[in-house]
């Protein structure tokens, strides 16, 4: 026998004296595995019938195959294993985002500053413009004040010479009466002048005819007297 065969046959007999113990320790005094296998609800531990009675477990999303062993300990570690892999993997996935995330964030606050420093300037200069604008508006309102005072005068001076328009209106309307009415007594007044003329004119021409008669009578008589 080698060398290297007699070191192997101590390495199984240490081997097999140990998972004797496990086994034992596991068989008396260890954890509950059962429960410990109940707990894990993201596997599956199956026993399958044989001449050795033989555990496997596999993930239950996918089915992934993780161990076999006839002892279901050493399964429900396998599978423990599994689980602080991915849980790990996780954890490695995520740490390699901190960096990128960091800097990002760096990137951010260092923009998000610059632009707190133009808002607040912004700010300062807008409350600038809404206080001159209090004041304008202020001013407009006081002037408004003022128009509507100077509008409501105006209205009551219309009003008043609106009385007035219609007091002369009414005026007019006399005075075009009496104008109607001394026309009317004017045109009457001539037809009577008129009518008197052409009596004087006729009177006029009486007075002429008898005239002309009288000397005629005359002439006659002055020649009688001189024959």
């Amino acid at each position: 026998m080698t060398r290297f065969s007699k070191i192997l046959l101590v390495l199984v007999l240490f081997a097999s004296i140990a998972f004797m113990g496990f086994a034992a320790v596991s068989s008396v005094g260890g954890p509950n595995w059962q429960k410990e296998a109940a707990k894990m609800t993201d596997y599956l531990f199956e026993p399958q019938p044989g001449e050795i009675l033989t555990w496997s477990v596999k993930t239950r999303r996918g089915g992934e195959q993780i161990s076999t062993s006839p002892v279901l300990a050493k399964v429900i570690v396998a599978a423990q294993k599994h689980k602080i892999q991915q849980q790990n993997e996780k954890i490695d996935q995520i740490t390699k985002t901190i960096p990128p995330l960091e800097k990002a964030k760096a990137n951010w606050e260092k923009i998000n500053k610059l632009d707190r420093e133009a808002m607040d300037l912004m700010a300062a200069e807008l409350s600038q413009k809404i206080a001159a604008l209090d004041t304008e508006i202020t001013q407009l309102a006081n002037e408004g004040i003022k128009i509507s005072q100077q509008t409501l005068e105006v209205n009551q001076e219309a009003a008043e010479r609106r009385s007035d328009v219609f007091r002369l209106q009414d005026q007019i309307d006399e005075i075009r009466n009496e104008n109607y009415l001394a026309q009317e007594q004017q045109k009457t007044l001539r037809d009577y002048i008129a009518r008197i003329e052409g009596k004087v004119q006729r009177l006029q021409r009486q007075k002429e005819l008898l005239q002309k008669a009288v000397k005629g009578t005359n002439y006659e008589e002055n020649s009688i007297s001189q024959k």
